[in-house]
């Protein structure tokens, strides 16, 4: 287990990482949260296969269900937050947090520097381009934290039955009990 100044993002985050077309409309992303069980969906631009904004369960209830509008008439492209607002694996949670609470957001894409871009032809062996690798949301802070927590208390507990252990060992040892 890490010490928490070593906590990375990768440790903390989600992998579930559902996408949907630009195309899609917002019961085709309401659907997808719903069976994956998942809070928002990556939407991919359809032509050329790039990450352009997230749908959240709050983008559908404000933009959807309190506009009255029906939900196979708007589009996910539509209703997505945009820009995207990303953190890479290496980063550390309370920078996750910060920028979190900066663009007063709940739903951070977690990237990873790639070398290859494969929607280009050509690309400089020196471009880095971000590669989608997960969610982090609050959810997943308050997750690390709870079993931290229940890991460090269980650790205590280890450590003071090895404690009273140790003790006993030693005063059999000179006391010859049995």
């Amino acid at each position: 287990m890490r010490a928490h100044s070593e906590t990375k993002i990768s440790d903390i985050m989600v992998n579930k990482l559902e996408t949907i077309g630009s195309s899609s409309n917002a019961q085709d992303a309401a659907i997808k949260m719903r069976d994956r069980q998942v809070s928002s969906v990556l939407v991919i631009d359809d032509k050329d296969g790039r990450s352009i904004g997230i749908v959240t369960e709050r983008d559908l209830s404000r933009k959807v269900c309190a506009s009255d509008k029906s939900s196979k008439e708007v589009l996910a492209s539509q209703i997505m937050s945009s820009p995207l607002i990303t953190v890479n694996t290496d980063s550390s949670p309370s920078y996750a947090a910060d920028l979190m609470l900066k663009n007063k957001v709940r739903h951070l894409l977690v990237v990873v520097k790639s070398r290859q871009d494969n929607n280009k032809k050509e690309s400089r062996d020196d471009e880095y381009f971000p590669k989608p690798v997960g969610i982090i949301t609050p959810m997943d802070f308050t997750r690390f934290e709870v079993t931290n927590t229940l890991l460090d208390q269980s650790n205590m507990d280890n450590h003071e039955e090895n404690a009273v252990d140790e003790i006993l060992r030693h005063y059999r040892n000179d006391f010859n009990f049995a």
